[in-house]
């Protein structure tokens, strides 16, 4: 299994800049007595709940000079921003820019919500943790098609069917010869029927439903008050099919005794989906991580890579079991 909860390498809150420290001690409106870094999340950006006299708020900060983090928080904000009230979502306290002077100056972006006591589902997947997350997810469907012009972010259909590097993965392999070691041994045939799915992402993925597209444990809270699922980490919007999100959730699962078959036949998200898009999807994902697993491990997000390779494994198995293939 893979730790979700142990992922991120995040800045210590000593190694803020003085000025963020003093903005987020601000929203808290107490001193600081204990930070508790979150462990999931693949960045290396700051992210703790803060607390202090029976308060606490859970905060990001990341600098301008991150071209990839600092973004990502002005995106989420801005997400944030325009939701519908009432969907499962950790409340956005405030979103600030904050002027940092000293050796290195700059701007950062500060991100501040209300802290949600809860636990990361996954260690393991159970039935009640996965109907928790469906009930959200449907509210979330429901609440995201109302999004204005603008907020909905790119298709998946490019995004995954139009990216070449992506979806000649399997064609490459077959005519390689020479699969990775992090993904079950595969024949010919049905690397050629991985790449026939593949190469019918782009109709597979067509929709107009707005998606988180980044739905996994680590960006999941169940609420230890009332068992309701939060999604977190607001930044990868897309358009597709409204079971796109589910699935790829779905895969996760199984390894836990959960048969995801069941889940998808009778989700109002996917009961009606047809079983070869639902397949297709799975095959460009699985391509998607097998390209990105296959490539050196990153010094800032060290699980990155393995979290890759791990769900490359994951989705050719359950693939297998779809397809009725024997490995």
């Amino acid at each position: 299994m893979f730790e979700y909860a142990k992922t991120a390498q995040r800045m210590p809150w000593v190694q803020l800049p003085a000025e963020v420290r003093r903005r987020l001690t601000g929203e808290l409106g107490v001193p600081v007595e204990d930070v508790a870094l979150a462990g999931g999340g693949f960045t290396h950006g700051f992210a703790a709940v803060l607390s202090g006299s029976g308060r606490s708020i859970f905060a990001k900060a990341a600098p301008a000079s991150d071209t990839f983090i600092y973004p990502a928080y002005l995106r989420e904000a801005a997400v944030l921003d325009v939701l519908p009230e009432g969907l499962p979502v950790p409340r956005l306290l405030t979103a600030d820019s904050v002027e940092v002077g000293g050796a290195h100056p700059g701007i950062w972006q500060v991100l501040c919500f209300e802290a949600v006591h809860g636990y990361m589902p996954g260690a393991p997947w159970t039935e009640s943790d996965l109907e928790a997350v469906h009930q959200s997810l449907v509210s979330v469907q429901s609440g995201l098609a109302g999004l204005p012009p603008g907020f909905t972010g790119g298709s998946m259909a490019e995004e995954f069917g139009e990216d070449a590097s992506i979806r000649g993965v399997f064609g490459a392999l077959e005519r390689s010869g020479a699969a990775p070691s992090f993904i079950p041994a595969l024949n010919s045939a049905q690397l050629g029927e991985l790449q026939e799915l593949c190469n019918f992402s782009y109709e597979a993925l067509a929709g107009d439903a707005v998606l988180h597209n980044d739905l996994r444990a680590d960006n999941i809270i169940i609420r230890t008050s009332d068992s309701k699922a939060l999604f977190c980490d607001w930044n990868f919007l897309s358009t597709g099919p409204e079971w796109a999100d589910w699935v790829a959730l779905l895969l996760y699962v199984r390894p836990h005794g959960i048969d995801p078959g069941s889940w998808l036949q009778r989700s109002s998200l996917s009961a009606s989906a047809d079983p070869n898009h639902v397949d297709s999807w799975l095959a460009i994902l699985g391509a998607y991580m097998i390209h990105h697993g296959s490539k050196p491990d990153m010094p800032t997000s060290p699980q990155l890579r393995p979290h890759g390779r791990f769900t490359a494994g994951l989705i050719i198995e359950w693939l297998a079991e779809r397809r009725g293939w024997q490995l």
